[in-house]
């Protein structure tokens, strides 16, 4: 008898479900899924409609999600045979983690996630302990 493989769980934080919208979420944690199956020494390259499958989104919130990841330093994308392949930055993921988990009501933590990436453009990795506190004392 052929031996089952034991489904991979990957972890979905409650602070990045709060914190962006639905399909952002959905994305950094596929994002970062892939990474772990490339350090496992799988293919990640794959054709756009098989990452849009995957995430159960259209290609204009896929290229949204895109861009956001790559404004806050989350991704890069790298151009290989007509396709992407997607490198996602797990120090910066990590620090965006610890970010959103601070002891934030749903509120606060939406208000500060679209005030430093959205409105501000900001990097994940140029969130300062000051910037977080000002809104957790707000």
């Amino acid at each position: 008898m052929k031996e089952k493989k034991i489904p991979t769980f990957y972890k979905f934080y409650k602070g990045l479900m709060m914190a962006f919208d639905l399909p952002e979420s959905a994305f950094m944690v596929y994002m970062a899924d892939l990474d772990a199956l490339r350090n496992l020494g799988y293919n990640t390259t794959r054709p756009m409609k098989e990452h849009l499958g995957c995430l159960g989104m259209r290609r204009h919130t896929f290229e949204k999600c895109v861009e956001k990841a790559e404004r806050m330093g989350l991704l890069k994308r790298i151009p290989i045979d007509g396709m992407y392949d997607y490198f996602w930055d797990m120090e910066v993921y990590n620090r965006l983690v610890k970010i959103v988990s601070n002891q934030w009501s749903y509120v606060k933590l939406r208000k500060f996630s679209d005030w430093a990436f959205n409105k501000n453009k900001r990097n994940v990795m140029s969130i300062t302990d000051e910037d977080i506190a000002k809104f957790l004392k707000d």
